[in-house]
């Protein structure tokens, strides 16, 4: 896909005029599937293997140098796919606005501090309730998967395409917040967030009380809780800042006022209106049949979507 992607970029720039924007679209939508694909891969990888390093150094109370390193390495990569995947998406849709970098920077840092509070209430959890917690994540990712399908997303080809891609975004649900719909998504991110929180909350008080005292001192473990508190409250700072101050459509809190601190609304973005770009439509090019074989077709205008 690597390879494909450098060739359509490449196409775009030796074909004739009238043929570079469609060969620079098709570029922008597969570099869009190789960013989705490179968000699930690292949530499936680099997720668990974090909350089981945590966990690990929360047992020993100690945390050796590779440890940390890689322990940080995890945790930046979860949210800098997420936020990389956002602003190449949107790039790769001519109807939507598009991500400047200081959203990009704010949007990895909302989720570097949220999944960073998830992660250590999950890892303290684990540390004395390791059956509890796996019947606790079981739940939760079945919980999330059904609301997804619910949902009724519209990513894959076929309905059984798109019921195991819900499946494997409930496993981002786990750690984080994720759009999976075109449309306003304020009210369902405010659920997910206070359900995360109220579990970010049981989870860590349930560690504090059954904590190996023999292991871990009482302040080590005030300190922990300080920890998941405050990452999670920078984590929610931060997203307040990306919808109030960095949106691509701008300020997102205010119908009339257009926002948390402007008066008026900016000119909307043509097509319709959203608070995030999900994916692209099955309408766009994907990589299969003729469109591999650069068949020319209605797409080569590439007209707004």
């Amino acid at each position: 896909r690597y390879l494909r992607t450098l060739y359509l970029g490449l196409q775009s720039r030796w074909q004739a005029e009238h043929r570079r924007r469609h060969f620079y679209w098709r570029m922008m939508f597969e570099s869009a599937d190789i960013s989705m694909l490179r968000l699930l891969e690292t949530f499936l990888k680099s997720a668990p293997q974090l909350v089981l390093q945590l966990s690990i150094m929360v047992q020993q109370n100690s945390i050796e140098p590779l440890q940390g390193l890689s322990a940080s390495a995890s945790l930046v990569s979860l949210a800098w796919m997420i936020a990389s995947y956002q602003k190449v998406l949107r790039d790769s849709r001519e109807d939507k606005m598009p991500m400047s970098y200081k959203g990009a920077v704010v949007q990895i840092l909302w989720h570097l501090f949220t999944i960073a509070a998830r992660a250590i209430a999950f890892a303290l959890f684990a540390s004395v309730f390791q059956l509890y917690f796996g019947i606790f994540i079981v739940t939760h990712w079945c919980i999330m998967t059904f609301w997804i399908i619910q949902g009724e997303t519209d990513f894959c080809m076929s309905k059984w395409e798109e019921i195991i891609y819900n499946m494997v975004v409930g496993i981002i649900y786990i750690f984080c917040w994720f759009n999976v719909k075109e449309g306003r998504s304020r009210y369902r991110m405010c659920i997910y967030y206070i359900i995360t929180l109220s579990e970010n909350a049981a989870l860590t008080v349930l560690w504090f009380l059954y904590y190996d005292r023999k292991t871990t001192s009482d302040f080590d473990a005030l300190i922990l809780v300080c920890v998941v508190s405050s990452s999670f409250a920078l984590g929610i700072f931060f997203m307040f800042i990306y919808y109030c101050l960095l949106h691509p459509n701008g300020p997102m809190f205010s119908p009339r006022a257009g926002g948390c601190i402007f008066r008026q609304r900016p000119a909307p973005a043509p097509g319709p209106p959203a608070d995030a770009v999900t994916s692209p439509p099955r309408s766009l090019p994907r990589t299969t049949g003729g469109e591999r074989d650069g068949a020319p077709g209605e797409r080569d205008s590439c007209v707004p979507v």
